[in-house]
C-alpha cells in the first residue's frame, strides 16, 4: 500500500505527537491449562466461503472508522491516556457481519469462524464456573478435537472451522469439575447461541502463574508508547496481581520495526524479574517505518512462538502498535494469532495513536480467535491529534491504565471486572458487562 508524503506524515508522525507527555509520564495447548487443538496451524482456513451464520448478538449500528482531528497538541497530565476496549466474543454477531464487509472493502484475509461452539459453565445455583477442565468432540467421534477451560465467567468459545475441523452442526461437550470422578455431558449446537452447562459445584480460578508479553512496534511514531510501557508496567502488574497473590509471572518482550530498518524482530523471551523488563524497554528507542505497513506479521509470529508455559496457568500477549503488516503478510499475521490460540495464548490488541481500518481489521481478528480484547486510544483526553473511531457501537471510555488493570484483574480472578461508574469518562452505545445492547 504506496501512500504519498503528506499521508505519510499523518499516519507516522503526527500521530506519535498525538501522546506527547501522556505516555512518558505515566503438544499445543486450548483455552487453560493443557488445552489441545489437534493440527492446530494450517494453511488454509482463512477465506469463509459461506455466508456467515446469525450469531449471539444484538444489532450492530456500524460505526466507519474515520480520522477526525482533535484540539491542537499540549503538554497533558499525568495519566489523562484515555482508551476503550471490544470483546468481541460476546458480540459475534456484530463481529461477523463486521467481518465480511472489511474483508470486503479492505480486500484483506479474514479468518473462518463460522459455527463456534458457545458455551457457559455455571453451578447448579447459577454462579460462573471458570477454570472447568471441558473437552469437545464430534458425534460418534471416539476422540475429542478439543481439550480446554472454561474461561473468564465460565465462557467457552471455540472456533473449530479456523482450525480445520470443518463446520459441525453439534458437539459434545463433556465438563470435569475439580475434584469429581464423573463428567457432565452435553450435546451442544453451532447455531450461535450459547448453552449454559450446568455442574454440581466448582473451586473457582486459580492461576499458578502469568506469562505476560509485550509485542511492540518500535518504529518512529511508536517511542511515546514505548515510554508509557516503560512507566506504568510496575503499576500496573502490581494492582492487578492483588486478585491472584502469590501468582508466579514471567514477563516477556518482542520489538519489530520493518524490512530494510535496523532490525525486523527482537526477541528478548521471558524473565521473572520486572526489572530485567523494564530495561529491556529503556534500551528500546523507537525509529525506522517510512511507509505506513510495517513487519507486524513477523513480530507477532515471534510472539506466538516464545516458551510460554503449559498447565493451570494464564498466558497474555498484548501487542501495541499503530500500523497494519504489508498486505501480503496478512495470512501471515493470522497464521500466527492461529498459532498464539492453539498454545492458549491470549492476543489484546492496543490501537495506538494513527492506527487505520487495516490494523483493527487484524488486531480485532486475532483477539477473537484467542478469546482476547481489542483496546484502542481515544481522544477523550483532549491533547493531540484524532485517533480513528472504532467500527463497533458500544464501548465505554476510561483512562488506559485503569483499562489495563480491569483487563488483567478479570483474567487472573476468573470473574469480569467492569469500569467503576467514576471512572467511565465517556459511553457510546448500549453497554452491559462487555455486550452492546444496540
Amino acid at each position: 500500500m504506496m501512500l504519498t508524503m503528506p499521508e505519510i506524515l499523518n499516519r507516522r508522525v503526527w500521530a506519535g505527537l498525538a501522546l506527547v507527555g501522556a505516555l512518558s509520564a505515566c503438544d499445543t495447548t486450548g483455552v487453560r491449562d493443557g488445552a489441545v487443538l489437534v493440527d492446530p496451524v494450517i494453511e488454509d482456513p482463512i477465506v469463509v466461503e459461506e455466508a456467515p451464520v446469525a450469531l449471539e448478538s444484538p444489532a450492530e449500528s456500524a460505526v466507519i472508522a474515520k480520522r477526525v482531528p482533535s484540539r491542537s497538541p499540549r503538554a497533558p497530565r499525568r495519566g489523562v491516556l484515555t482508551a476503550g476496549d471490544i470483546d468481541d466474543a460476546l458480540n459475534l454477531a456484530a463481529f461477523a457481519r463486521y467481518q465480511a464487509g472489511a474483508a470486503k472493502r479492505l480486500k484483506l484475509a479474514r479468518t473462518n469462524l463460522s459455527r463456534p461452539v458457545l458455551a457457559r459453565i455455571t453451578t447448579f445455583d447459577g454462579k460462573p464456573a471458570p477454570g472447568v477442565r471441558v473437552t469437545l468432540r464430534k458425534p460418534g467421534a471416539a476422540d475429542a478435537f478439543y481439550t480446554g477451560y472454561s474461561g473468564v465467567d465460565g465462557l467457552v468459545s471455540v472456533f473449530p472451522a479456523a482450525y480445520g475441523h470443518g463446520r459441525p452442526g453439534a458437539v459434545e461437550l463433556r465438563a470435569f469439575p475439580e475434584g469429581q470422578d464423573v463428567a457432565v455431558t452435553q450435546k451442544i449446537a453451532t447455531n450461535g447461541t450459547r448453552a449454559n452447562v450446568s455442574i454440581a459445584d466448582a473451586e473457582g480460578w486459580k492461576p499458578d502463574f502469568l506469562d505476560l508479553a509485550f509485542v511492540v512496534d518500535t518504529t518512529g511514531s511508536m517511542g511515546d508508547e514505548l515510554a508509557w510501557l516503560t512507566k506504568e508496567l510496575k503499576s500496573i502488574v502490581r494492582q492487578a496481581r492483588r486478585a491472584a497473590p502469590g501468582v508466579d509471572i514471567r514477563y516477556g518482550l518482542v520489538v519489530y520495526r520493518d524490512r530494510g530498518d535496523q532490525y525486523v524482530v527482537r526477541n528478548y523471551g521471558f524473565t521473572k524479574s520486572q526489572g530485567q523488563m523494564q530495561k529491556w524497554l529503556r534500551a528500546q528507542n523507537a525509529g525506522g517505518g517510512g511507509d505506513y505497513p510495517e513487519a507486524a506479521a513477523e513480530g507477532l509470529m515471534a510472539g506466538a512462538n516464545l516458551n510460554w508455559r503449559r498447565g493451570k496457568g494464564e498466558r497474555l500477549m498484548f501487542h501495541i502498535a499503530d500500523a497494519p503488516p504489508h498486505d501480503r503478510d496478512a495470512k501471515t499475521y493470522l497464521k500466527a494469532a492461529r498459532r498464539a490460540a492453539a498454545k492458549d495464548v491470549q492476543i489484546f490488541g492496543l490501537g495506538a495513536s494513527g492506527v487505520g481500518a487495516e490494523s483493527e481489521f487484524l488486531m480485532r481478528q486475532a483477539s477473537v480467535l484467542s478469546n482476547g480484547r481489542y483496546l484502542f486510544l481515544t481522544d477523550d483526553s483532549g491533547v493531540g491529534y484524532g485517533h480513528a473511531e472504532p467500527t463497533i457501537s458500544c464501548y465505554q471510555v476510561s483512562r488506559l491504565n485503569d483499562l489495563m488493570v480491569r483487563v488483567l484483574k478479570s483474567e487472573l480472578s476468573g470473574t469480569r471486572v467492569e469500569a467503576k461508574p467514576g471512572s467511565v469518562i465517556r459511553q457510546v452505545g448500549s453497554y452491559r458487562r462487555g455486550v452492546c445492547l444496540n
